[in-house]
């Protein structure tokens, strides 16, 4: 990856930037079409970067992220991890994910630094908040969690991803030490996945997704794993009655049945 980045910054200096130069110099004084030509380049080469770092990344990171969350989590069966072990289908999800949540958004969002300083902040604040729903892919994947109900937690967790989003983006603007920031990121991203198995509230787990369809979803009509109930707006079988018996257990049922999160170590009694 870093043999491939430096080529891609020599290319684009040695060819795209000084054909860029003379194009600017139809428009404005030699020095100042030289000077736009620099940067520019340089934008352009912080997006090839990336490309090929998500490149790179694509199948890595879940392997990296697998490999924490295994070690992290003690009481996780790890075939379910296997099951869904990075494979082709998974590298290709994880690589679009990235271009859609890091590049195009970085593309979109740039020109917000040609305004000094608020530009900037406003740029970071953004991105890092995708940012650092992109590296809980990996962790709804393992759930079993859909795409709205990741997006449903992640909203309601939105301080908590945007703070860990600009810090991880801040990370990566440090020259040479971003070399290196993208991987360390993917392994905190696993780290606060842990944490969030051990320690977050059941009411408020990702998990709970799993048995209280997001409302995007109940409207949509989609299958909401309750047996033959497809939608929360049809009526429940009265009590009494024959079909009384396929309703679905309580929230609160299974949180008492201390069986909630298999995966996830005991909570120690106070």
């Amino acid at each position: 990856m870093l043999l491939a980045a430096i080529v891609t910054s020599v290319l684009l200096f040695v060819f795209i930037f000084p054909l860029q130069a003379q194009a600017f110099e139809s428009y404005m004084a030699d020095w100042l079409s030289w000077l736009i030509s620099f940067f520019v380049t340089l934008f352009e080469t912080g997006v090839s970067v990336l490309v090929i770092s998500s490149l790179f990344l694509a199948c890595y990171m879940d392997v990296i992220f697998d490999s924490v969350w295994r070690q992290e989590t003690m009481g996780l069966n790890e075939g379910e991890t296997h099951r869904k072990s990075a494979t082709t289908y998974t590298c290709i999800k994880s690589f679009l994910t990235l271009i859609l949540f890091r590049v195009v958004l970085l593309v979109v969002t740039s020109p917000l630094n040609l305004i000094p300083i608020i530009g900037t902040i406003l740029y970071i604040y953004i991105n890092g908040y995708y940012y650092a729903w992109s590296l809980h892919c990996r962790y709804f994947d393992l759930l079993g969690l859909s795409f709205l109900q990741g997006r449903h937690f992640v909203e309601e967790n939105r301080n908590d991803y945007t703070q860990f989003g600009i810090v991880g983006i801040l990370l990566e603007m440090i020259p040479f030490l971003n070399l290196i920031t993208p991987v360390t990121n993917v392994i905190g991203s696993a780290l606060w996945a842990c944490d969030i198995e051990r320690y977050k509230e059941p009411t408020q787990h990702p998990r709970s997704y799993l048995l209280a369809p997001t409302p995007e979803i109940v409207e949509q009509g989609q299958a909401t794993g309750y047996g033959s109930i497809k939608n929360e707006k049809e009526p429940y079988p009265m009590e009494g009655t024959a079909s009384a018996s396929a309703l679905p257990p309580t929230y609160q049922d299974v949180i008492d049945s201390n069986n909630l999160y298999p995966s996830a170590p005991p909570l120690e009694k106070q």
